[in-house]
């Protein structure tokens, strides 16, 4: 069984889903940490955790989505806040011994915390995710300009859902989710007023474009200061542009260990017992 839990820390509250493992784990034992994609939640992992029944696991909302709080309205979400975020998670919940397993953004934040702090993993498992995006140098005013018309936009009232039928027709047009996967992790995205209607829990200024992506060489830095043990999960139908960086990047992943399962950019949910499999057989090697 999963459980709803509130976690109290700064900058920014937390929240997330933990299985009875987690609950009652002891001091030494080693944890695994969920972390979604970019505007998923907890939920994400939902399909995946209740075959981990033995392991201590708990899936976060990262700050802005599903249940978690929002950052300031001074602040926004930039990457080495998760990251940081991630970091305050771990030492406010005394977990010593930490399995990291990221999706896609999720990943992008665990590969900046594995890179920084290489004492306190033991293993990360990353899915659909080669490192942190880059871009060029060249295109850097070009990027803070976006990000500032980003920003704007942000200030404008956002128009809240209709309807849970509406809401996963329309993330099922954008992605490669079934109907049932987006109604999963939707319903940790929306809340009811006292009148029923759908309002957003999601911070809208999350479709806010990061105003300086990490050049190339930057990427490169913090996949090749990670220490820990890795692995990579990839869809047979995931998303073209991870297997065209992981090509590009072959030399920083020649000793990871890489599979392939049936699915696309979320082959956690559709693939759920096989991902689990792996995730098992790489916590036995990693320790």
């Amino acid at each position: 069984m999963l459980i709803n839990k509130n976690f109290e820390q700064s900058p920014v509250n937390l929240a997330g889903l933990v299985n009875d493992a987690f609950i009652n784990r002891k001091d030494e034992q080693t944890v695994l940490i969920f972390l979604h994609g970019y505007l998923d939640n907890a939920a994400s992992f939902s399909y995946t955790l209740p075959l981990l029944t033995d392991y201590p696991c708990v899936a976060i909302d990262l700050a802005g989505h599903g249940h978690s709080d929002h950052r300031s309205e001074d602040a926004h979400y930039h990457l080495v806040d998760y990251a940081y975020d991630l970091h305050r998670f771990i030492n406010t919940q005394k977990i010593k011994n930490v399995i990291l397993v990221g999706h896609s953004l999720g990943a992008i934040v665990c590969s900046i915390y594995a890179a920084t702090q290489p004492k306190a993993l033991i293993g990360f498992i990353a899915i659909e995710s080669i490192g942190p995006l880059s871009q060029s140098e060249l295109t850097t005013a070009e990027q803070i300009k976006h990000s500032f018309e980003s920003r704007d936009r942000a200030y404008k009232a956002i128009k809240q859902p209709k309807s849970m039928v509406e809401l996963v027709k329309a993330r099922c047009a954008i992605s490669d989710l079934s109907s049932a996967m987006a109604e999963t992790i939707l319903q940790r995205n929306v809340k009811q007023d006292p009148n029923g209607s759908l309002l957003w829990r999601t911070d809208k200024r999350l479709r806010t474009k990061s105003p300086m992506r990490m050049t190339e060489a930057q990427a490169n830095n913090v996949i090749a200061n990670i220490a820990c043990p890795r692995a990579l999960v990839i869809g047979s139908d995931g998303f073209d542009k991870i297997k065209r960086i992981l090509n590009e990047r072959s030399s920083l992943f020649d000793h990871v260990d890489t599979v392939e399962f049936q699915g696309g950019h979320h082959v956690h949910l559709d693939a759920p017992e096989q991902v689990a499999q792996f995730i098992v057989k790489k916590i036995d090697s990693f320790e």
